[in-house]
């Protein structure tokens, strides 16, 4: 299970990371003690945001897409994913923090795969 939960975050962060970018967006990680309640909010959206993620992997990744139905794609996806973070009390940056915290503190993996269960 510690595989999927790292191919989900990984993946969860390349596409966060990529559309965020892509949207002339920046963010700041830091890496914290989070609140039981905030990795179970964490683990919701990490659970909600994969099928968004491979969706969209999907539709960008069709061949001979213009480069402004990519942007509407992207722009989609980041729209749902707001939703995503918002109805789970997380802002992009808490989100992305703790993606990467996921992949530099084992414990904190853990305590996130735990979560998802």
């Amino acid at each position: 299970m510690q595989k999927s939960l790292s191919h989900s975050i990984r993946s969860g962060l390349v596409l966060v990371a990529l559309s965020v970018v892509g949207l002339g967006s920046t963010l700041a990680f830091a890496a914290t003690a989070e609140s039981p309640a905030q990795v179970k909010d964490f683990a919701n959206a990490v659970r909600q945001i994969k099928p968004l993620n491979e969706q969209t992997h999907a539709e960008i990744s069709q061949k001979g897409i213009s480069k402004a139905k990519q942007d509407a794609i992207k722009k989609a996806y980041m729209e749902k994913v707001d939703k995503v973070l918002e109805s789970n009390h997380l802002t992009e940056a808490e989100y992305s923090s703790m993606l990467k915290q996921t992949q530099t503190d084992p414990a904190f993996a853990k305590e996130v795969e735990a979560a998802m269960h």
